[in-house]
């Protein structure tokens, strides 16, 4: 049904692609901020004062909750506990500290075994999120209304209000949806989400010669703050800036999905003339942070357990790069205990002047990405997104050859064939036009040393 839509919006006119994009975003706000999304907002914010044993103690029960409740209705993690001889009596005593028992959770696992995390006491439908995670891995993330409610209210009270903005105002972004479907189309390169005041802005269309019209939009529509990939910003503020075009100032960006690098921050503030604030999460929801208006970036205790464990899963002390592992503590209908996200992080041994006592993120390695240039000097990133939703695609790798040359190298399954061929020469043709594609299968992508391969590699220098 999804195939179909998609089909549909690509050939409608402008007018009804707003239309569609404005009813589905309807929908979302009324699933997003419905219910007890309000209440969960004022109880995040109470947890703020928390000392250290306060979070410990709320974690701790937490947690105990969620293994309880995988334990008797989630098929993989019951039958594992089983396997460990570990029962409901010794999950009820279990702390953090505990955890280190448990196997670390894989992406791979995930992606084979994903119905069997799915909790079987569900009274509704879950919604489900599809990623394809920093390694091009396809997974489908399900949550409930309860969850969509707690993940977004955590979201709202520390990475929007803590930047002096909230649900209810405008917003500007830049994401990966393909809101303009057509390679070479010409503007508008947004389409208008009116029931959310959403202008949403194409992340593969932001080269110098469409910077303008990016500008145009932004200075017409003003939304109150700017959101998404934090390179996408980067770019499209760089090349404002080299023009010399003025911009309306917004009350804050907030980046996320890469690396905020310095230079990035200073550009941005630059052109737009407000703080840059920076956040790490995922679909899976089973971690957050986010910076105060320090700029510290805080771990929220009450989104995740967070884990940074080096090449032999043991845990690595502040100062020292780890892999984050995490267990969430919001998603019920499919819980992650000690998931592996794939990222790096450092975490930092100094306390934060806002007070807060909770954890600080010295720095984020690992999650920026090589992006895509076009010949006429389109940046466009997050190019893993080619792989999203064909199950027979393990990994999958995008190799930038040249201007118009790629490479795509996949770890595919046996049933893998020419139609899945097809739609990935579509998907880079829809973000690129016509292009040379060559397909080669291996093994396996080659890890970096921190465990992890590049979704994008380009060898192509910006013009």
């Amino acid at each position: 049904m999804a195939g179909i839509l998609d089909k549909i919006y690509a050939i409608s006119p402008t007018w009804l692609q707003n239309f569609g994009v404005s009813l589905y975003g309807l929908y979302w706000k009324q699933r997003r901020y419905g219910g007890d999304f309000k209440k969960y907002v004022a109880e995040f914010k109470g947890r703020e004062a928390y000392s250290f044993d306060d979070w410990v103690a709320y974690q701790e029960a937490r947690l105990r909750q969620l293994l309880l409740h995988a334990y008797q209705h989630v098929p993989y993690y019951h039958a594992r506990f089983v396997d460990l001889n570990i029962d409901d009596h010794d999950l009820q005593v279990f702390t953090a500290a505990d955890l280190q028992k448990l196997p670390v959770l894989t992406k791979e696992i995930l992606r084979v075994r994903q119905g069997d995390f799915l909790s079987d006491d569900l009274r509704e439908k879950p919604a489900t999120y599809k990623t394809s995670g920093t390694t091009g891995t396809p997974l489908a993330i399900r949550f409930t209304r309860e969850g969509d409610h707690l993940a977004q209210a955590a979201y709202e009270a520390r990475v929007r209000n803590w930047t002096g903005v909230d649900y209810r105002m405008s917003r500007g972004m830049i994401g990966g949806r393909l809101v303009v479907p057509k390679a070479n189309a010409k503007p508008p390169f947004w389409r208008y989400n009116i029931f959310e005041r959403q202008l949403y802005m194409s992340a593969f269309h932001i080269s110098p010669t469409n910077a303008p019209d990016y500008a145009r939009a932004l200075n017409h529509y003003q939304p109150d703050y700017l959101v998404g990939y934090a390179s996408s910003h980067f770019f499209l503020a760089r090349m404002l800036d080299e023009q010399g075009i003025s911009m309306y100032q917004p009350q804050a960006v907030l980046t996320s999905s890469e690396k905020l690098t310095d230079e990035m921050r200073a550009m941005i503030q630059k052109v737009y003339r407000c703080e840059v604030y920076d956040a790490y999460s995922g679909v899976e929801v089973c971690c957050q942070a986010s910076e105060c208006e320090h700029h510290r970036m805080h771990i929220s205790p009450d989104v995740g357990i967070i884990e940074l464990l080096d090449e032999d899963d043991q845990p690595v002390r502040p100062g020292v790069q780890g892999r984050i592992v995490a267990t969430g503590l919001l998603n019920f209908a499919q819980p992650l205990i000690r998931y592996d996200t794939g990222d790096i992080a450092i975490l930092s041994e100094k306390s934060c002047p806002c007070g807060r006592q909770m954890p600080v993120i010295e720095e984020l390695v690992g999650r920026i990405e090589d992006t895509v240039i076009t010949k006429d000097g389109r940046v466009t990133v997050r190019f893993h997104g080619i792989f999203i939703g064909l199950d027979n695609v393990k990994e999958g790798q995008v190799v930038q050859e040249d201007y118009d040359r790629f490479r795509v190298r996949l770890v595919v399954k046996p049933e893998f064939g020419d139609a899945e061929k097809k739609i990935i020469y579509d998907r880079f043709e829809q973000r690129l036009g016509e292009i040379d594609l060559e397909f080669d299968f291996v093994d396996q992508i080659e890890r970096t040393e921190s465990g992890k391969f590049k979704a994008v590699i380009s060898r192509v220098l910006r013009m």
